[in-house]
């Protein structure tokens, strides 16, 4: 096997069960000692927040950073598809369209699974909370709603996502050319640090909601690509080495 085929690039444990852990570890610490509260006052109050979010409508983060920002993930997704379209017209296009299709799935994946996610959950945004001039309490994410009180629908982060999903590009690399992984993991780590950035400015989100989006997706792109390539290796290595009978 060539080293961009070899299953053993993919682990169980480096891939899901670490960063599993870590999450966990992290998503607990904040759920504990309720960081997401600490850190949005921190940045209510150092934009001089009294009833309301200074930078919700600034034109930086509401057109440039917000709308703009899923404008540019709309263009990626747009451009990929049509990579993908042309890997079936250019011969030498055609060894990347199923690392190609497979980037498309997982970005799609993430960022449907998050809105999906959010339709149901219950936590407000930090706008809506009493403490920054909203009109509901504050909840944690793993805390009953008071009875009566709306569904929040502000988590996970929905933004941050549509940066996030593209962590998947770890993968493509790691099919392709693994020297690489590192640099698209960079790329989706920082938009979707950027994005989860602004909307906490904004007081769209809290902190945790961009770790919980990151989880999703790095989890998603795992799990597809293991279902695509590392599975299908697998299966074939261990079929070439069974006995053959006589």
């Amino acid at each position: 096997m060539t080293s961009t085929t070899n299953p053993r690039h993919f682990s169980i444990s480096s891939h899901f069960t670490y960063p599993l852990m870590t999450f966990l570890l992290i998503a607990g610490l904040f759920e504990y000692f309720q960081f997401d509260l600490s850190i949005a006052k921190f940045i209510f109050n150092i934009q001089g927040g009294v009833d309301y979010w200074p930078l919700r409508a600034h034109w930086l983060t509401e057109n440039v950073l917000h709308e703009g920002g899923r404008n540019f993930i709309i263009l990626l997704g747009v451009l990929l598809l049509c990579i993908i379209g042309t890997s079936f017209r250019r011969s030498t296009w055609c060894k990347y369209r199923r690392s190609l299709i497979c980037l498309f799935i997982s970005v799609l994946s993430s960022i449907l699974l998050v809105k999906f996610i959010k339709d149901f959950t219950h936590v407000s945004c930090p706008w809506d909370v009493m403490l920054f001039g909203g009109s509901v309490p504050y909840v944690p994410i793993f805390n009953a709603l008071p009875e009566g009180a709306q569904l929040g629908q502000c988590f996970p982060g929905g933004h941050s996502s549509g940066g996030y999903a593209w962590v998947a590009l770890y993968y493509f690399f790691l099919q392709k050319k693994p020297q690489y992984r590192k640099l698209g993991l960079a790329f989706g780590l920082c938009l979707g640090g950027l994005f989860s950035l602004t909307q906490q400015l904004r007081g769209a989100h809290f902190f945790s909601h961009g770790i919980w989006s990151l989880a999703i997706a790095w989890f998603v792109a795992s799990l597809v690509y293991y279902l695509l390539f590392v599975r299908p290796r697998l299966e074939a290595h261990q079929t070439r080495e069974q006995p053959q009978l006589a």
